[in-house]
């Protein structure tokens, strides 16, 4: 029991030197994730991923996403080769990365605006068509529940997915959550 507790103390007196108190929280992935979001939502990083100008959502949450540490594979990619920028379909498309998701369930899976956490995504169907017309990811969710978003194409940081929807609702729109798996 002594050289248990000698060893602990050894640990924390180490970790205390390092400059790393116990109680510090560690950074994490979704950390990265939302630190890149929020410094680049008003701007591009358009020398790594170019832009797409105003249909940009889904090319800013897939930079996210690869900061988060998600590996691209061969139907969710960007390529950047002589300073041209080359996007895969679920790279740059709502819909086509709703159905990227839908084909990945190790990646994510389908939630109400109950089971999502900072870091996953929000599409929106504006005309209620089927399609995803815009794709976001959860920057903050308020103590009263209220969910936050941050985004390109509309470039916002902290707006409500409900002001979201009423700015943009064509009749009947659809909010759809994705919890991220990994």
């Amino acid at each position: 029991m002594r050289a248990l507790r000698a060893a602990l103390v050894g640990i924390v007196a180490g970790a205390l030197l390092a400059g790393c108190a116990p109680t510090e929280r560690p950074v994490t992935s979704i950390d990265a994730q939302v630190e890149y979001l929020s410094t680049y939502w008003d701007d591009r990083n358009d020398e790594v991923y170019g832009s797409l100008n105003g249909t940009d959502c889904v090319n800013f949450t897939s930079q996210g996403l690869v900061e988060r540490g998600w590996e691209m594979d061969e139907d969710w990619w960007h390529l950047q080769v002589l300073g041209i920028n080359q996007y895969s379909k679920a790279w740059v498309s709502s819909t086509a990365f709703n159905d990227y998701l839908a084909a990945h369930p190790d990646k994510a899976t389908v939630v109400d605006a109950t089971g999502v956490v900072v870091g996953d995504i929000v599409q929106f169907d504006y005309d209620n068509s089927g399609n995803r017309d815009h794709t976001a990811t959860i920057s903050r969710i308020e103590p009263d529940g209220t969910v936050l978003l941050v985004q390109h194409s509309d470039d916002a940081l902290d707006r409500s997915v409900a002001e979201q929807l009423a700015e943009h609702d064509e009749g009947g729109g659809v909010v759809y959550f994705w919890h991220l798996l990994g």
